[in-house]
């Protein structure tokens, strides 16, 4: 019994080392990156969306020569959205797959479970999606085309407040990203004049939230702060209306899902949300293309999401061909000397932190799609 249980962890051993063997002979005909994202679960969308952003940037890249006379190739990861799952494919990435450079993660939960260990291990973490502020310090590796929520927070907050609606209650999802959003909504709201009603916080899959929507109901705001994902923020604003709550309701990129309409109905027509610049209906020749060629690959038209990740992979792309290898810090160094990139998802410039600051635009929904909502729009109701 003993000699069997030997030969079957010797013949794993050696399975282990030749796969690294191969790994290492395929990164020196090429470059390596790896990618983690949500590819099944309940946030299952946003990755997918991710991932066909940075196929799509890859086959571009490649189409035209590489990097530096070499392909580029990714190896992608399901995070799930987990935290403890992040970890372990984040591991399993630089262990055996020996890449020194990621794409991801989407939850900021999740990037924020792996920073410590990238910054550890001297590995670009570049996210495309994750929020938190806490990211902004999470250390000098980590990098993100994304911006933190100190910004997304503050402008939904300035805009209730200046469209005459004093008063707010907030529910946000009880994860990093909702918190996150929901302490900075908070303070600059408060600092603005206006006055919190109630401030809660709702688990993720939910799918009950009268007994939430009863206590905002009692205390009858004139608006709701919401964060989550598209398919509760539509069944959330849905079970308001069926309420009786008459409040108008605000939210963040997040609602830009069309499972927010699919779960919401009509009973989300009128909400207000910010997104990043990025516009699928531009008339910018760079998107144009982006646009028309996405939409030939996939079938569909290019989300915000597949916009950050197509850009953040042709960040990391130039990054590594202005150092003319792979060495990790070069490129690192790289990524924070980029002034202005010009990508379908706006103009990036990184700061001392990692961050980018972008411009916003703020839409709304009517007859059942978004349409783009001026800033200095009326009181809606």
């Amino acid at each position: 019994m003993k000699k069997s249980i030997f030969i079957a962890v010797t013949i794993v051993l050696i399975a282990v080392i030749i796969i690294a063997f191969l790994q290492l002979e395929k990164k020196n005909k090429q470059y390596i990156i790896g990618s983690i994202m949500p590819l099944s679960g309940d946030v299952a969308t946003y990755g997918v969306a991710i991932k066909q952003g940075i196929e799509l940037a890859i086959e571009q890249i490649n189409y035209n020569g590489g990097i530096n006379n070499k392909l580029i190739s990714v190896i992608y990861e399901d995070s799930k959205a987990e935290p403890k799952e992040g970890v372990t494919v984040f591991e399993k990435l630089i262990s055996v797959n020996n890449v020194d450079i990621i794409i991801g993660a989407v939850a900021s939960s999740v990037t924020l479970a792996i920073a410590p260990i990238a910054e550890k291990s001297q590995t670009i973490l570049f996210s495309a999606a994750s929020s938190s502020p806490k990211i902004s310090n999470a250390g000098d590796f980590i990098f993100r085309n994304y911006p933190s929520d100190d910004l997304e927070g503050k402008i939904v907050a300035e805009y209730a407040y200046d469209n005459g609606y004093v008063n707010a209650a907030i529910l946000t999802i009880n994860n990093d990203y909702g918190i996150g959003l929901n302490t900075v909504f908070e303070k600059e709201y408060i600092e603005l004049g206006g006055k919190i009603t109630l401030n809660d916080k709702y688990n993720e899959g939910e799918t009950n939230f009268f007994p939430i929507l009863t206590k905002i109901q009692e205390n009858e705001p004139q608006c709701i702060f919401i964060v989550g994902y598209g398919k509760d923020l539509g069944l959330l604003v849905k079970q308001a209306i069926n309420l009786g709550i008459k409040s108008q309701f605000f939210s963040t990129v997040n609602f830009y899902d069309e499972r927010s309409i699919t779960s919401g109905g009509t009973a989300v027509e009128g909400v207000i949300f910010s997104s990043p610049v990025f516009d699928s209906e531009s008339e910018n020749e760079n998107i144009l293309k982006f646009v028309k060629t996405f939409k030939s690959k996939f079938g569909k038209k290019p989300d915000v999401w597949s916009a950050h990740s197509y850009d953040a992979t042709l960040i990391i792309a130039d990054a590594i061909s202005r150092t003319g290898n792979f060495n990790v810090n070069e490129i690192k160094n790289e990524i924070y000397l980029i002034k202005n990139f010009n990508g379908v998802s706006g103009l990036t410039t990184f700061d001392k932190n990692g961050d980018v600051m972008k411009e916003a635009k703020f839409l709304t929904v009517k007859k059942g799609k978004f349409i783009p909502l001026e800033i200095n729009n009326a009181k809606t109701n």
